[in-house]
């Protein structure tokens, strides 16, 4: 029995140094009673983040296919980009193409203002979430 949970979100260019303590946190906010379960797993790390927040899927060449910028839904969206592209490489790639046309537009503000903008937005909806919006 496994219990896949999310432990939040930060938008800096630094990891906490415990992440195991950091994703336990809220967990135990919603489940208090596995405070003495021990985590075997635990991970962070940077997220692609694409402007429309769905996966962008490409063919770079005939033969080569691409897929990335899961923004956050990588568990769930990398294993259907996974089987899309499996299908795609067996001769039926209805599903991927139709996933490439899926419009993902850069981001604003170019090199200098990109960071800034995503934190300010990151932020924005991270506070939409968190009063229900």
């Amino acid at each position: 029995k496994r219990l896949l949970f999310g432990g939040g979100e930060s938008y800096g260019y630094r990891f906490p140094r415990d992440i195991r303590a950091t994703v336990r946190r809220p967990m135990l906010e919603i489940f208090p009673h596995l405070a003495e379960v021990p985590l075997d797993y635990a991970w962070g790390g940077t997220l692609a983040i694409t402007m429309k927040r769905m996966p962008y899927l490409a063919r770079v060449a005939p033969n080569i296919l691409s897929a990335s910028g899961y923004s956050g839904h990588g568990v769930g969206m990398a294993t259907l980009a996974g089987r899309l592209m499996t299908e795609a490489v067996r001769g039926q790639s209805d599903g991927f193409d139709c996933m490439t046309r899926v419009p993902c537009p850069a981001f604003p503000g170019g090199t200098a203002l990109r960071s800034p903008l995503l934190v300010l937005a990151m932020s924005w909806f991270a506070l939409r979430d968190r009063l229900g919006l």
